[in-house]
């Protein structure tokens, strides 16, 4: 019998690039990219948009590329499944608005122990939602750290367990209200419906990390142009979220006021000549070496490529320091064990890794995306890796089981189990 996936889509908006994603869990129960689609960003800085127009054609023309990948796909090996239209989208929020904070709550069950049910455990968790809520931010995750029943039973799941006081910290990420609304807005007059929204990083670390590093103790920097995303997790748990509001467009910014040249140009110096000061150390020939910087149409100067790093070095090495005091005012070095993971951008900067290292005294490596399958190449890049994470998260929202098969065969088991489940939290 023919089996029925469901797709989910999801939408990366960054400040340099924007990806679309489509994926769904397969009949192995693994979760598949089907393929993905990317386009430069237009019309948003640090997660802030500067141009409604701007950002919803970006959306319009990244999603158009999804959709003719799917048609060119299906045409070639699937012609009688029907052709994909994107209509909905999952989509990430970033930027300096995000904030993350540790809270707690406690429910009284009753005055004899009672059996914990999920409704219970969902009245507390709203009840520490609704200590951090506020008019003008959204939030965008509640993630459950640990419970506690009576005071003393501290445990990763509590259903099933007798108790008369439930308590519960969470981990809260909220953005900016209207920070939110426009990105929905942009998305909308793309001509596209939202069906959820996740923070960038989170979504990020779902596919980077490895359980046993957020077990041990891991950070997660998502260098981007905008904005570097700064993701602490122990015990298995996202314990701290910041956001340090500088990125990759900050150096190329830094170039064009140093040499007096457009952004275009000092982009394209950026991207030839960032080596963060690690290759030319020790070769005087190659520290010498002249390159033509373009004034205006008729003038043109000559700067040597140790000056060009020189900029670059500096600018950088101010991003790095600021990251160091954000994570040392958090008191979280002390408490890593698996080093750092780096992604984004600014991860491809050669010698980051080693400045990172030398800054913060700990082992820092290249992120690498995982946890999916897919028979399209080049979906490993680490580019994708935050729209893959969003498919992740996308699946669990949409409570899909990735251990079973979605075949019409099993809608009355499925339909089954749901009785059961809402006859067992309720009676």
């Amino acid at each position: 019998m023919a089996k029925n996936y469901y797709k989910v889509i999801g939408l990366d908006i960054g400040s340099a690039k924007t990806t679309v994603c489509i994926g769904s869990i397969d009949a192995e129960g693994r979760i598949e990219i089907h393929n993905a689609s990317m386009v430069k960003t237009r019309g948003l800085e640090r997660g802030v948009i500067t141009d409604l127009g701007e950002v919803a054609g970006c959306i319009e023309e990244v999603v158009k590329k999804a959709e003719n990948k799917a048609r060119s796909f299906q045409g070639s090996k699937h012609s009688k499944r029907k052709t994909t239209r994107i209509s909905s989208v999952f989509t990430t929020i970033s930027g300096e608005h995000i904030l993350g904070n540790n809270t707690k709550a406690m429910l009284n069950l009753s005055n004899r122990p009672v059996e914990i049910s999920r409704k219970d455990i969902q009245r507390a968790i709203d009840s520490a939602k609704y200590l951090s809520a506020s008019v003008d931010r959204d939030v965008l995750h509640a993630l459950a750290q640990e419970f506690i029943v009576d005071g003393c039973k501290r445990m990763k799941n509590p259903l099933g367990i007798f108790g008369t006081r439930l308590g519960v910290n969470l981990h809260i990420i909220t953005g900016g209200t209207s920070y939110v609304k426009d990105v929905i807005k942009a998305i909308n007059r793309a001509g596209l419906d939202v069906e959820g929204v996740a923070y960038s990083g989170f979504a990020t670390s779902l596919s980077t990390l490895t359980e046993q590093e957020k077990q041990a103790g891991v950070i997660l920097l998502e260098m981007g142009a905008g904005c570097v995303n700064i993701l602490f997790f122990k015990e298995g748990n996202l314990q701290y979220t910041g956001v340090i509001p500088m990125g990759g467009h900050d150096i190329t910014r830094e170039i064009a006021r140093k040499l007096s040249i457009d952004l275009l140009q000092a982009e394209e110096l950026k991207l030839h000549y960032r080596n963060a000061s690690s290759n030319y150390s020790g070769n005087e020939s190659s520290s010498e070496e002249k390159i033509i910087i373009k004034k205006d149409a008729s003038n043109y100067e000559s700067i040597t490529r140790k000056q060009m790093e020189d900029i670059i070095d500096k600018k950088l090495n101010e991003q790095l320091l600021l990251i160091k005091k954000d994570l040392e005012l958090a008191g979280i070095i002390s408490r890593v064990k698996c080093g750092v993971v780096i992604c984004g951008g600014m991860s491809f900067m050669d010698g980051i890794i080693e400045k990172l290292e030398k800054i913060l005294g700990l082992k820092v490596s290249m992120g690498i995306t995982r946890g999916f399958v897919s028979s399209s190449s080049g979906l490993s890049n680490i580019f994708y890796s935050t729209g893959i994470g969003l498919i992740m998260h996308a699946l669990r929202q949409k409570n899909i089981d990735n251990k079973k098969t979605f075949s019409t065969g099993n809608i009355r088991s499925k339909i089954v189990a749901k009785i059961r489940e809402v006859y067992e939290e309720y009676f």
